[in-house]
């Protein structure tokens, strides 16, 4: 969407990815049955030069990896935008709690690799799969809120946000990101661990009474996970709960990793926010229950001679 609306746009991608980007494009099917195949400069080697902004969306997982390989990318004046799901890396690096962090995101030093300065927050609201053909197929609105991470507002966010809604991405800045994170946080780990338990789509998890008893749980215990950290969540139980019924039969991004046999994105969307309870004192019985049994699953999955 930027590129089709004038802006350069590089993409920093790996192996088969990388392979289809090349040879086939980057296709998209949005909404509607609008297509879009657009030819853009790929590589797997950070030499765009320095650029304004850098969006990063791989799975949490992948970035203690790849963050030192971007360096080349961020400059003074860059903008680096984690679009990821969970918990972040850098949810203490607000200047206020010295040396705190997240080991289930950040086993490592990953802010020595990007400075907390350079990063915008940002929580992405997308429906999308990718297929094995290299399709990306989107069936809902793209919907983005942005933040700085210390709080409050600057013109770069301001600018980050014009530029997105320019493309066509409905952007709004928030001056406490952390309010939309948890959020989205409480969505996620209400829906993607228990989708991979159950195999339910995101309708059927807010529409079964069975599975809609466990997400709701899940939700208020997040909801009080939140509030121990100071945080307000943005939808009321029932606003939530609607928010995924209006998402169809749509699979979470855990549930397709775990049919395509990938390593499950449970560090950010359900380890770190069991992490923070823990942290806090806040007892969530049902989120701990359903993490466990989708880690054993993903596990058993990826087990040698496991059937794909």
């Amino acid at each position: 969407m930027l590129a089709a609306a004038g802006e350069a746009v590089c993409l920093f991608a790996r192996g088969r990815r990388l392979q289809q980007l090349r040879s086939e494009g980057l296709n998209v099917l949005f909404k509607g049955g609008r297509a879009s195949e657009l030819r853009l400069p790929a590589s797997d080697r950070a030499d765009f030069g320095v650029q304004d902004v850098v969006f990063l969306a791989v799975k949490a997982h992948s970035l203690p990896e790849l963050l030192p390989r971007l360096t080349p990318l961020i400059g003074d004046r860059t903008a680096v935008v984690p679009l990821v799901n969970g918990i972040p890396w850098w949810y203490f690096a607000d200047g206020t709690t010295r040396g705190a962090s997240v080991a289930a995101v950040d086993p490592g030093a990953m802010l020595e690799s990007i400075p907390p300065e350079r990063i915008i927050g940002c929580v992405a609201f997308v429906t999308a799969q990718l297929a094995d053909t290299g399709l990306i197929s989107v069936s809902g609105e793209l919907h983005f809120k942005v933040g700085e991470i210390a709080g409050g507002t600057r013109p770069r966010t301001r600018a980050l946000a014009a530029l997105l809604c320019r493309a066509g991405v409905a952007t709004s800045v928030s001056e406490e990101i952390r309010n939309e994170l948890w959020t989205k946080v409480a969505l996620n780990l209400a829906t993607n661990p228990l989708s991979v338990v159950s195999g339910a789509t995101l309708v059927e998890q807010f529409t079964d009474p069975r599975l809609l008893a466990v997400a709701s749980a899940i939700l208020a215990e997040t909801r009080r996970v939140a509030a121990a950290y100071g945080a307000t969540l943005t939808l009321t139980q029932e606003e939530m709960i609607a928010t995924g019924r209006r998402a169809g039969k749509f699979e979470t991004s855990m549930l397709q990793d775990y049919k395509a046999g990938r390593p499950l994105e449970l560090g950010a969307i359900g380890h770190a926010v069991l992490e923070l309870a823990d942290k806090a004192g806040v007892d969530m019985p049902t989120a701990r229950l359903i993490v466990g049994l989708a880690a054993h699953s993903g596990e058993l999955r990826l087990a040698p001679g496991a059937t794909p």
